[in-house]
């Protein structure tokens, strides 16, 4: 006979059972996290799990004053560059008039720009660039690390030592969003580097935004890739501030202070810069629109692209810089030879040589 009681009993039972397993795994995934931490050193799978973390909780790492907080530097992927002109001689074995700085995506580091021996700055060093690497905290709120990128900026053009005739942006994903950003606190702040900005490029950036749902499921895709990361599995909620602008596509502060959560306008591209925006659908027609739609996974065309939806109007790339390919996901933006073939283009046609 059916028992009330029992069938508690049991439901409680396995209530416990359950918050023991978790908390095992927990404690177990914790344990594994620390070891790496602590013996991998500078390794590209402890690079990958800082980086995860601080994707998902930096701002309350940041806060907690965690000694995982990711702090935002320029690197040659070795290692922090000092942004002094002796020092930056010194770290730097080549060091060019053109600059390609490349700033990483969300719950990624500066190593992660190499994917399967392809990386965009290593590929234009033989055309005569300096390739440099932005490191950051992609749980901030994208304006404060744009914010913070531009002053980091200002001293490295201002110390680099010899006079730079060229930098060029290359953003992926989130990167994208912060170069934008920062180009904007530049302008706020008077800086004079972006007077050498001369090309700003952006892979997959969703600068109309990404549903916080497809933010988890490609998280958990790129768990399944990547063994040291798999105490992140079934990621299902996303909470940091970083993820949130992400999920919008703001990259100024007045749009998430106040708790202001409405329409926002886009802020413009930068002046005087040739702005190019690329694209990739997981399915090989790029003109079916559910493809489209969906994206490379993370990132719909349309707000890889920047086009107008509801109250918002285009951001304003040139219809002649957009470029959207099939069969490439998210991060096949890094490695995927059309991309790399295209990025090299845009850059060198547009280079002032």
């Amino acid at each position: 006979m059916f028992s009330k009681d029992n069938f508690s009993k049991k439901f409680q039972s396995l209530l416990d059972d359950v918050n023991t397993r978790l908390k095992q795994n927990t404690e177990l995934a914790q344990t594994s996290i620390k070891n790496l931490l602590e013996n991998g050193g500078s390794s590209y799978p402890a690079a990958a799990v800082v980086a995860t973390l601080n994707g998902l909780f930096g701002d309350t790492l940041l806060e907690k004053k965690h000694r995982f907080a990711q702090r935002m530097s320029i690197r040659d992927q070795k290692q922090d560059l000092v942004l002094e002109k002796s020092q930056l001689e010194r770290q730097l074995s080549d060091v060019q008039p053109r600059i390609i700085l490349c700033v990483h995506g969300w719950c990624m580091s500066d190593v992660q720009w190499t994917r399967k021996g392809i990386d965009h700055g290593r590929q234009l060093a033989q055309f005569g660039y300096t390739p440099v690497y932005l490191r950051y905290n992609t749980g901030r709120h994208i304006s404060e690390n744009g914010e913070d990128f531009s002053h980091f900026l200002e001293q490295l053009i201002t110390e680099w030592p010899c006079e730079v005739k060229e930098l060029v942006l290359l953003g992926h994903s989130m990167g994208g969003l912060v170069s934008r950003s920062a180009c904007h606190y530049a302008q706020q702040h008077d800086h004079s580097w972006l007077s050498a900005l001369t090309t700003l490029v952006t892979l997959g950036s969703p600068h109309n935004g990404a549903p916080l749902a497809k933010l988890a499921c490609w998280l958990d895709a790129q768990i399944d890739d990547t063994p040291s990361l798999k105490a992140f599995a079934s990621i299902a909620d996303v909470r940091s501030n970083g993820s949130r602008d992400l999920s919008r596509g703001v990259i100024f502060h007045e749009a998430w202070r106040d708790g202001q959560q409405g329409v926002f306008s886009h802020i413009p591209l930068p002046p005087n810069v040739k702005c190019f925006a690329a694209a990739s659908c997981l399915g090989s027609d790029i003109h079916d629109e559910k493809n489209r739609l969906l994206g490379d996974g993370l990132v719909p065309v349309a707000s890889a692209l920047g086009e107008a939806r509801g109250h918002i109007s285009r951001l304003g790339f040139p219809l002649d810089n957009l470029w959207v390919a099939g069969g490439i996901s998210h991060l096949g933006l890094l490695n995927d030879p059309q991309a790399v073939q295209q990025v090299q283009s845009w850059i060198l046609v547009n280079s002032p040589d």
